[in-house]
């Protein structure tokens, strides 16, 4: 399964009355929850907290996350590798807050969830990147100041239960 066959997947429930969806397929396993009670987020409001898919093969291990979609909570898989930070948006990647500043993670980095690990500017605004679980940083995958997009891998962390 694709990253855009999951994208398919969420489209979809959204658009359905279906409040869960369970699927599971080559050793993935995805579970998606809506809650179409909750209000909807303002639409011109930048991002602050990544979209995090993950598709995997091999054992697994499910994981809560941010929301994927407006209204939809993701439940994701991480693979023996660890669990993939996924560009929320395509821009430009910065590791720092600003030049000549630390970087706000680099591999051997001990991280929480929610910590920040880098920055992605989209016409001047600055979105941070979170990580999706606590763990370890174990490769960035992205370049400070290159473009990347949508759903690019930036970063991998080794989830602290397998730490």
């Amino acid at each position: 399964m694709s990253f855009s066959d999951v994208i398919r997947v969420l489209r979809l429930v959204d658009e359905t009355p279906f409040q869960e969806l369970q699927l599971e397929l080559d050793g993935l396993k995805v579970r998606v929850v809506q809650d179409k009670e909750a209000p909807a987020p303002h639409a011109a409001a930048p991002l602050a907290e990544p979209s995090v898919l993950a598709a995997a093969s091999g054992p697994v291990r499910e994981q809560a996350v941010a929301a994927a979609a407006p209204l939809t909570k993701t439940v994701f898989v991480s693979s023996a590798e660890g669990t993939p930070v996924f560009a929320p948006l395509a821009g430009t990647f910065y590791r720092a807050a600003s030049p000549g500043a630390p970087p706000f993670v680099e591999i051997g980095t001990v991280v929480k969830e929610g910590d920040v690990v880098a920055i992605l500017e989209i016409m001047k605004l600055m979105n941070h990147v979170t990580a999706p679980c606590a763990g370890v940083i174990t490769e960035i995958r992205a370049n400070n100041e290159q473009f990347v997009e949508y759903g690019q891998v930036l970063a991998v962390i080794k989830p602290e239960r397998a730490a």
